[in-house]
């Protein structure tokens, strides 16, 4: 990865070893507390477990002697976003993934699972519930761009079992949904029967994705530890360390100290993880926003915060064996659908390829509002449709072909136009047309060039899919769904 400022790199690497062998991270949960202080750490008097330098020389001894895959998995996490390259990975589709970048054209849908759903008509921002959920699932399987809808979190379900619940049902709808996370550690084990029972392969746990995060500064929380906990009792053997601070208020305002803070929880996060379970599938995410103070609001796009999740990527890089994950925009802050979102997902995109010295980075996200926290099928066929141009720029653009040679001298030498000729009656819909970003002259009640006339066109273009394209999945034949649904039972008197 090419990173394009300078830096102290070693000073930066002493402060983060500093923090972990001085300041500690507290671990809020005893058992992990326990284990880590049995491994060789030093537990203070105000519960912070600081971390030696000898248990952080274990975990990278043991991440270099793995085999490098950060050049491969930087490619399926641009060309496909951070939980679409995760599933691919984790369902065994990686090297198919990578023989099909840039063949195809295929997008996730919706990020990590929206809370809201946004209803154009109305203009209103309502919460998720199963029609809704039904509706966007149908959406995805309907959609030829998308490969991957995420798991839009259900109100008229209840929170213990919902993760459960929402991914039985969608199976029902799509075969493009994605891995879930574990809200509830409990959670973990019936994800992972659920995979094994879909895929019919012993040990299988594509549907489990999420990440063991850290709440700043330097805090494993209880929900993350327990997870931590309940992977290493079910054999999971995978643990993905994310850093999450806002920039300004749970870490310092300049980058420096931003990147060590993030750092240092990555890397404490890995340490302890591979205590916990030497031999694992250890990876790391940066993910920071910033506080905007102008209005107390937090945002990503900033260009400080690419700056800082990109150096955190690069000090692990140089010093800890990489397999630390930066996505190329974490999401605008736009609430309603139109071009501020587009703005926001460009600026993303730009910041990235300027930082990194590569142009090539795709259009991010797709149908994401409010940093994820929104979703809407009108923002995702406008989102597709940009990524789409990019796709066929990059792609499609062909200087082999050629019309007869004689013919063209002729036509050329009779004067003639080339607007009337067989050659582009035959090849004519093989270039771009765009159904959206319309060049039709504006007419007064029709199209007329604004926002809203894009927007419009949008909306009806996601529903038209659903009426036109929708056919059930066969992933799922009567006899798993026998077995999931006698697991949904199980799981309900368990967590209910």
């Amino acid at each position: 990865m090419g990173f394009i400022y300078d830096y102290d790199k070693e000073n930066l690497k002493n402060k983060i070893k500093e923090l972990l062998n001085d300041v500690g991270i507290k671990i809020e949960n005893e058992e992990l507390q326990d284990i880590m202080v049995k491994k060789g750490c030093r537990l203070k008097s105000n519960g912070r477990t600081c971390i030696p330098s000898a248990l952080i020389n274990d975990y990278v001894d043991y991440q270099k002697s793995r085999a490098n895959t950060d050049v491969e998995d930087e490619l399926l996490y641009s060309y496909y976003g951070v939980d679409f390259a995760h599933w691919l990975i984790w369902s065994g589709r990686k090297r198919e993934a990578l023989d099909k970048i840039k063949k195809e054209l295929m997008v996730a849908l919706f990020d990590c699972g929206p809370m809201k759903y946004y209803d154009y008509p109305s203009g209103k921002t309502i919460p998720n519930n199963t029609d809704i959920f039904i509706q966007m699932m149908k959406f995805a399987q309907s959609t030829d761009e998308v490969g991957y809808i995420s798991g839009w979190y259900r109100t008229d379900a209840s929170p213990r079992i919902e993760r459960i619940d929402s991914l039985i049902l969608a199976l029902d709808y799509t075969d493009k949904y994605d891995g879930v996370e574990a809200i509830f550690p409990e959670v973990i084990k019936y994800l992972c029967e659920i995979s094994e029972i879909v895929s019919g392969i012993g040990g299988d746990t594509r549907y489990l994705s999420g990440s063991e995060c850290f709440t700043s500064p330097m805090i494993l929380e209880k929900r993350s530890a327990a997870d931590t906990l309940e992977r290493a009792k079910r054999k999971v053997k995978r643990y993905h360390i994310a850093s999450m601070p806002t920039i300004g208020v749970a870490s310092p305002l300049s980058e420096s100290d931003s990147a060590v803070l993030g750092a240092a929880e990555i890397l404490g996060g890995l340490v302890i993880a591979n205590c916990l379970d030497p031999g694992s599938d250890l990876s790391g995410r940066m993910i920071c926003d910033m506080i905007d103070m102008r209005t107390a609001s937090t945002s990503c796009t900033m260009p400080e915060v690419a700056a800082i999740n990109l150096c955190v990527k690069d000090l692990f890089d140089t010093f800890w064996g990489g397999n630390v994950w930066v996505e190329t925009f974490m999401g605008p802050n736009a609430r309603k659908p139109g071009l501020m979102a587009v703005y926001e997902n460009l600026f993303g995109a730009y910041s990235r390829s300027y930082i990194n010295s590569n142009p090539d980075k795709p259009y991010p996200l797709f149908g994401v509002l409010d940093r994820g926290g929104i979703g809407s099928p009108t923002q995702a066929v406008l989102d597709i449709e940009i990524r789409k141009i990019q796709f066929y720029l990059k792609n499609r653009i062909n200087f082999s072909n050629s019309m007869p040679w004689q013919e063209f001298k002729e036509m050329l030498d009779a004067g003639k136009e080339f607007l009337d000729n067989d050659y582009t009656f035959a090849h004519f819909r093989e270039k771009f047309e765009s159904r959206i970003f319309l060049t039709s002259e504006p007419v007064p009640g029709g199209w007329d060039g604004t926002e809203k006339a894009i927007l419009d066109k949008c909306d009806r273009i996601w529903q038209d899919n659903i009426k036109d394209n929708y056919k059930p999945p066969v992933l799922v034949d009567s006899d798993k769904k026998k077995e999931l649904a006698k697991l949904l039972k199980r799981a309900k008197e368990e967590l209910l």
